[in-house]
């Protein structure tokens, strides 16, 4: 009776294994065919879902970061709990979920050469862009000589205020603004390098029709010349701002000429020009400054070396005065009234001013002092009505007066002094 039984298990155990292999055996078949008909446009990552996961990730860095790392974490329930956004991103892109859970790696291999290439656009300011940029620093041409020579210049708040039209533009042009903003050198010298594509091709313009067949020669002679021409630009740019105006230092010479106390101490110490409560307490320096912004400019970089400079100009001031009115007394000697008149006539107006005669004896300088001169009228006025007594004066005050001194009031040489009669 067991052996029956066992026997009869055994056969149900067969026809229920059968049964089952020939019932499992179709459903195979029928899904087999299906996964080898997928489209394989289906199985590729579609561009515009791997753009969205990528700007995605750009706007949440930390899972970006934690993905890149390990790609397999995007299929675990824990990591994607703990990222409510990865979670909700997934459920709102299923293409994205199901590429991701397919193939992790493969899909975040195409996600990192989607997001250099974007880098890549991201990095190379547009042209149009840097064009029009370039076309506002050809109109405002200070804005655009600060800014090559200290591109941090442009993320400076009080400077952009300062600079209306430069504030206008990056507000119009925020592609622009946000370059600037992250590399400033970096566009700067894509500026440059732009500028001077624009300054070849407006100079080869003339020739383009004779040289069509020389066309690649000539481009590259042309960019050794504009090499050529931007070597010798900052080299004249670094004379220029080595070597202060002329025009300026001798308006500030003239300054220094009628302001003597300022004049000497700032010789001492040219640093002070740059000191505000000094500045401040001089009203006509601060005013000058203010009226001369490229020697304020100057003196702020180096007042040591800009002082040098304006010592040499005076020195060559007074060389060449000295060289002109000795010229024109040697061509008007005859209709000119001689060194001898212009000194007794000197010495008589001292003889009837002892106050003034004293104070120039012992500073004969003082005639070249604004200051000086205008508080002692009848000393002006003098000087307003003899001007080539004024001109020797100028020329050489200390000579000038100690000839004048020999003569008295009379006009005539005083006498040497008798010698004493002994006790």
């Amino acid at each position: 009776m067991k052996k029956t039984q066992l026997h009869l298990k055994s056969g149900l155990s067969f026809l229920a294994l059968t049964s089952l292999f020939c019932f499992s055996q179709p459903a195979i078949a029928q899904s087999a065919p299906a996964q080898d008909n997928k489209p394989v446009q289906d199985r590729d990552i579609n561009r515009d879902e791997l753009a969205r996961f990528d700007q995605f990730l750009d706007s949440h860095r930390e899972i970006a970061e934690q993905v890149r790392k390990d790609p397999s974490v995007v299929n675990k329930d824990d990591f994607v709990k703990n990222h409510p956004a990865l979670q909700t991103f997934l459920r709102e892109h299923p293409a994205i979920r199901e590429q991701i859970k397919q193939n992790p790696d493969a899909f975040m291999h195409a996600e990192n050469r989607y997001d250099r290439r974007e880098d890549n656009r991201d990095r190379d300011v547009n042209r149009q862009e840097l064009s029009r940029f370039d076309q506002f620093l050809d109109a405002h041409r200070e804005t655009a000589e600060q800014l090559r020579k200290n591109p941090s210049l442009v993320n400076n708040e009080e400077y952009v205020k300062g600079h209306p039209e430069l504030q206008a533009y990056l507000q119009d042009h925020p592609a622009v603004r946000e370059q600037l903003r992250d590399n400033p050198n970096a566009l700067m010298q894509a500026q440059n390098r732009d500028d001077r594509r624009e300054d070849n091709r407006d100079a080869d313009a003339n020739r383009a029709d004779a040289n069509r067949d020389r066309a690649t020669d000539a481009n590259r002679d042309t960019d050794r010349q504009a090499d050529n021409r931007d070597r010798d630009n900052r080299d004249r740019d670094v004379s220029r701002d080595r070597d202060t105006n002329r025009q300026e230092l001798a308006n500030f010479d003239r300054f220094l000429d009628s302001h003597r106390e300022t004049a000497e101490q700032l010789r001492k110490d040219p640093s002070l020009v740059d000191n505000h409560e000094f500045v401040k307490n001089h009203p006509a320096l601060q005013t000058y400054l203010q009226d001369h912004p490229a020697v304020r400019q100057e003196i702020k970089e180096n007042p040591n070396a800009f002082m040098e400079a304006e010592n040499r100009y005076d020195r060559r001031e007074d060389d060449a005065n000295r060289d002109r009115w000795a010229g024109a007394d040697r061509d008007h000697r005859d209709g000119m009234t001689d060194h001898n008149d212009m000194h007794r006539h000197f010495g008589e107006f001292l003889n009837s001013h002892s106050d003034l005669a004293q104070r120039l004896s012992q500073n004969p300088a003082l005639v070249k002092d604004h200051d000086f001169v205008e508080s002692h009228p009848e000393l002006k006025e003098y000087l307003n009505a003899n001007p080539e007594a004024r001109q020797q004066l100028m020329a050489n005050p200390q000579d000038f007066v100690k000839s004048s001194q020999q003569f008295n009031a009379n006009g005539a040489k005083p006498p040497a002094a008798e010698p004493k009669p002994h006790q």
